[in-house]
């Protein structure tokens, strides 16, 4: 059994360690709150760009645009967002799991997480980008830049995008989705709004298509920032009451160890004192 300066020594650290796990899942708390209410706004204008594209579809010739149309490259590309520091769970593991290790596959990494993962398992890493702690729109419009870029050289025949999609706190899923060429399998047909546009259709299609690239993307970063700091909110609440239940564990065994010791004292004391009379 531990002595009681050990034990006391122990129970100081944990509980050392508890503030300091309680700071941090403090810090993710409140930039979770703020992540989720980004990321949650930003849904109602992706599903109506999705619906104004419903309405332009059918007034154009869909085979006429490269983004709409395959190639023959047979090479894939992934846009894999992940997260650059841990304590977050299983959120990184759950996300690499539903990976294609087939050889023909580039990635495009943001978040350094999943740029490890990439270089340890001898992926072909293709670019890599910082996952910065304030999302913007300009990183969107980088990362699908290079792929438009890429899809029309024919470079790449097909684009995804593997992120953790926010549901709620306690639950992020790795979702896949297909970016390139656009699938309008997943875009409805029909829609109740109406819509009156003022330019001509082909020019308002180029810039439509580029922008639901951009913002699917976009609204993936949001979607991955979410369930980082919610994450590591939960990992972090967990950590600190695993340490709480510890000290209490601690203690017990501390307050039973000093009360043997004690007893012990007490016996011996007990018996000195027979011995002598």
């Amino acid at each position: 059994m531990a002595n009681t300066r050990e034990l006391r020594r122990r129970i100081k650290s944990v509980k050392n360690t508890s503030q300091i796990t309680k700071a941090m899942q403090m810090v993710a708390a409140t930039k979770m709150r703020r992540a989720q209410s980004q990321a949650t706004s930003g849904r109602p204008y992706q599903e109506n760009l999705i619906a104004t594209l419903a309405k332009l579809l059918p007034l154009v010739d869909r085979a006429a645009h490269p983004l709409l149309t395959g190639n023959e490259s047979e090479t894939v590309a992934v846009i894999l967002l992940s997260t650059d520091k841990g304590l977050v769970g299983a959120l990184n593991t759950n996300l690499m799991r539903t990976l294609s290790h087939r050889g023909n596959t580039v990635f495009y990494t943001v978040g350094r997480r999943g740029r490890n993962f990439v270089a340890k398992t001898g992926l072909r890493l293709q670019a890599d980008f910082e996952n910065l702690d304030t999302v913007t729109f300009r990183q969107a419009k980088q990362l699908a830049k290079l792929l438009m870029d890429s899809f029309n050289r024919s470079e790449i025949g097909q684009a995804y995008l593997v992120y953790p999609h926010f549901v709620s706190t306690i639950k992020q899923e790795p979702h896949t989705v297909k970016l390139l060429p656009i699938d309008l399998g997943s875009i409805p047909e029909d829609t109740a709004a109406e819509f009156l546009f003022d330019v001509d259709y082909e020019t308002l299609l180029d810039y439509l298509l580029v922008h639901h690239l951009e913002e699917q993307i976009y609204q993936a970063l949001l979607e991955t920032k979410a369930s980082e700091h919610s994450a590591r909110m939960v990992a972090m609440k967990n950590a600190t009451d695993n340490a709480l239940e510890l000290v209490e564990d601690l203690t017990l065994n501390y307050n039973q160890t000093r009360q043997a010791a004690i007893t012990t004292e007490l016996l011996e004391i007990s018996t000195a004192q027979l011995a002598m009379e």
